[in-house]
């Protein structure tokens, strides 16, 4: 019924017209005209002002039904009525940008669950560790505080993950001393390297960078906590190189075959999975922040020889 009314309420001027025609061959039966002659007339009329109407409510009805066939399912053979027409396009085009849309939602989501079980997997050993030490008496403040240290790094990674998937990042460009930048970082990370005895040789360059500060530094500090957890007793060293920022280690290196994929989501590599020190993220945060900033990152590695991460600064010197 619904339907129905929807139909007549646009066949109105209609009806309306064929009701005021229907009135002018009443009135014209004043002028002499045969009555039997106007019956006649109204009566053939109305059967094919009715026929008209069936015949249109069916075309409508028929339309209506593709329209909605095609409304669950925009891909498929649009409606004559909105063939070649820019609305179709249009509408088409909405389409297929919202199931990319989704499609990369649900990559995202997938990548997300993935990276949280590889998460909280890893960050049960630290907790774990802590738990140890603060059931110990005398409790090892020194290694309370070295847990505590790696549980911010998983936490701040999480946040900065979660930050750069938001489509609502910001980045604040602003000119800065990469030096400052550099050391900051080392301090940050300057017990971690006397744990594990390794010795940091940075020359300063004096350069000026135009950059997001906590950006770069979140760059910064994946690669050297990276450096610092594949070496032990042995040399980091930070220096530039024409318009490259150098970060060398004397660690275990990477293999051959596992480069290529060092920077995608998730992979840990040959290294992660004997060490157990990955969770497959934190070069990935580094290329993606990095592309962001304007930044190339690449990297040269050897095993059991040592890592370089060469991050090009060709388009942020000042």
């Amino acid at each position: 019924m619904k339907g129905i009314y929807k139909f007549l309420k646009e066949k109105i001027h209609s009806i309306i017209i064929f009701l005021v025609y229907i009135l002018i061959l009443l009135i014209s039966t004043w002028f002499g005209i045969s009555k039997n002659y106007i019956l006649y007339i109204i009566l053939i009329s109305i059967f094919m002002f009715a026929v008209n109407i069936v015949i249109s409510f069916v075309k409508y009805k028929r339309l209506i039904d593709e329209i909605n066939q095609w409304s669950t399912d925009l891909l498929t053979k649009e409606p004559d009525v909105f063939k070649n027409t820019n609305f179709s396009k249009r509408i088409v085009n909405l389409e297929k940008e919202n199931r990319e849309m989704e499609s990369a939602f649900e990559l995202k989501m997938k990548d997300f669950k993935e990276y949280i079980s590889i998460w909280t997997h890893q960050i049960k050993t630290p907790l774990f560790s802590l738990d140890l030490i603060l059931n110990d008496h005398p409790i090892d403040s020194n290694a309370a505080k070295n847990e505590v240290f790696e549980i911010e790094e998983y936490i701040d990674n999480l946040l900065s993950y979660m930050r750069l998937e938001s489509l609502s990042t910001d980045f604040v460009f602003e000119e800065v001393s990469l030096d400052d930048l550099v050391s900051s970082s080392i301090k940050k990370y300057s017990k971690v390297f006397i744990r594990r005895k390794n010795k940091v040789d940075f020359k300063a360059s004096g350069l000026i960078i135009a950059t997001d500060k906590k950006w770069f530094s979140l760059i910064l500090d994946q690669i050297l906590s990276n450096a610092n957890k594949y070496t032990q007793n042995g040399c980091i060293s930070i220096y530039i190189e024409g318009t490259n920022l150098v970060i060398k280690d004397t660690g275990i290196g990477i293999r051959k075959e596992d480069l290529p994929r060092v920077f995608d989501k998730s992979y840990t590599g040959y290294n992660g999975r004997i060490y157990k020190k990955s969770t497959g993220i934190g070069l990935n945060l580094v290329k993606n922040t990095a592309e962001n900033l304007s930044i190339d990152v690449f990297i040269e590695s050897e095993v059991d020889v040592g890592t370089k991460v060469i991050l090009n600064l060709s388009r942020v010197l000042k």
